[in-house]
Formats: structure tokens, C-alpha cells, sequence
């Protein structure tokens, strides 16, 4: 009877396979700067804590914020010119077509003179030309116009960057900047946790991810209502011959923690 117990339990130690994963948060990224400037102000003691959404550092952005006022003036004034040369185009067009019917009238008269006939065609032509002028002028306008509103968003985009938030309830778990210092494109800032959930990362056998999503999953020996989330259907480079798998669990109240996991 003993020597049957012990064949049982062996037979179920076979079907079981063990796993050992530390607890995660669910994503860890890092913020870079995307602007070059000079620290301004860094709340340091955020380190640690999770985030209230509020600005964590801040870069120089004095000039843009007074070049972006200048440019909105700028903006402005163009804006009211554009109106002024497009009401004086409306103008200039209606003494081109008061000319060109008066130009119709007499050039085909006998009693008028080759002068008078070639004087009004050159008050036509001038008339013509002031027209173009203007709507070339126009043309030019609107170039600049959109040039300078490309200008404001791109400082506006600038200005944004510049005030580095983490989003509400995510962990900041370590800064890398101090107020003075200088950073450029690409500098780490500030390294994130999204904290409301865990992940589990394991590394399952060629045998194990055939069974492993109508697996019942046991953590430290308790039996759980957890399931797979994602297995990668290439081997890892690190861990030859196996498959990275992600098991995505509630927030935990202590991460780091060892757990010990079995597909049953």
C-alpha cells in the first residue's frame, strides 16, 4: 500500500512543473529629455513615492515662453495685414475691370486717337500689374503666416517637454538629474514604475508551453486564479531552449517578492 502512495506522488510530482519568478511591476520604463536645457527645479523627495501627477522637473524654458509671446504678436500683425491687402486686392480688381470696360469702348472707335487708345491700355495693363503685385504679395503673406504658426506650435511642443510630469498613482522610482545641471536630447531623467499590477516573468520548457494555458497555475502552493498572459512564441537568447511567458497578477502589496509557481 505504502509502495503505491509513493508511486502516486511521484506521478503527480511529474505533472507539475515548478517555476520561481520575482514580483514586477506591470511596466518599468525610463523618461528621457526630449529638449535640451538647464534644470531648473527637481522635486528630489519624490524619489520613492509614488507620483500626484504634478510637475517633477522642470528645464529652463524661459526664452521660449517669451519668443513664443513675440511670435503670437508677430502672428497677429500678419494676420491683420493679410485682411488689409485682401481687401486691397477686391479694391485693385475693381479698377482693373472699370479700365478694361473703358478699354473695350474706345479701342475700337475711329474718333479716338492711337494715343488715347494706348494710354488706356497702359492704365489696363499698370491695373493688372498692381493686381498681381498684391496677390503676390498675398501669396508671400500666407507662406509667412504658416511658417510662423509651424514656429508657435513647435515652441509650444518645446515648452511642453520642458515640464516633466509622471502620471498619477506610477512609482518614481529614481531621478538621475539635479537642479543645474545641463541636459541634452536623450538624457535619462527619471526612471517610472506602473505599480497598479504585477507581472510574473518565467521561462517555460518546450513541454510546458504546449499545456501551459489549460494549466491551473498554484502560487507558493496555493491554488490561483491566474492565467497566462503572454508567451513569445520564439525561444529566449539568454535562456536557450525556453519561451518567455508574462503572468499578469493584482497589485501586490510587497513587489520584489520570490514566489514559487506550478502548472498543474
Amino acid at each position: 500500500m505504502k509502495y503505491l502512495l509513493s508511486i502516486c506522488i511521484f506521478t503527480l510530482s511529474l505533472n507539475a512543473s515548478i517555476y520561481y519568478a520575482k514580483v514586477e511591476p506591470y511596466v518599468a520604463y525610463s523618461i528621457k529629455a526630449s529638449v535640451s536645457g538647464e534644470v531648473m527645479s527637481l522635486f528630489k523627495e519624490a524619489e520613492g513615492k509614488v507620483s500626484d501627477g504634478k510637475v517633477l522637473i522642470q528645464i529652463d524654458d524661459f526664452l521660449n515662453k517669451k519668443e513664443l509671446k513675440s511670435s503670437k504678436i508677430k502672428l497677429l500683425s500678419l494676420e491683420r495685414t493679410m485682411k488689409l491687402i485682401s481687401k486691397n486686392v477686391k479694391n485693385s480688381q475693381e479698377v482693373e475691370r472699370i479700365r478694361e470696360e473703358n478699354y473695350k469702348k474706345i479701342k475700337d472707335l475711329k474718333t479716338k486717337s492711337r494715343t488715347s487708345k494706348d494710354l488706356e491700355l497702359i492704365n489696363l495693363i499698370n491695373s493688372s500689374n498692381q493686381v498681381l503685385a498684391l496677390k503676390n504679395s498675398l501669396e508671400n503673406l500666407k507662406v509667412s503666416i504658416s511658417d510662423l504658426s509651424f514656429k508657435i506650435d513647435s515652441l509650444k511642443d518645446s515648452i511642453s517637454k520642458k515640464s516633466v510630469e509622471v502620471e498619477k498613482g506610477f512609482l518614481i522610482y529614481k531621478t538621475y538629474v539635479d537642479r543645474g545641471d545641463f541636459v541634452n536630447v536623450g538624457t535619462p531623467l527619471v526612471d517610472v514604475y506602473d505599480i497598479s499590477k504585477g507581472k510574473l516573468t518565467i521561462y517555460l520548457s518546450k513541454e510546458d508551453v504546449k499545456k501551459a494555458k489549460n494549466s491551473i497555475l498554484y502560487i507558493n502552493d496555493q491554488k490561483s486564479d491566474y492565467k497566462i498572459d503572454k508567451i513569445w512564441s520564439v525561444v529566449d537568447t539568454q535562456n536557450i531552449s525556453s519561451y518567455k511567458t508574462e503572468i499578469i497578477i493584482p497589485a501586490p502589496k510587497r513587489f520584489s517578492e520570490l514566489l514559487k509557481i506550478e502548472l498543474k
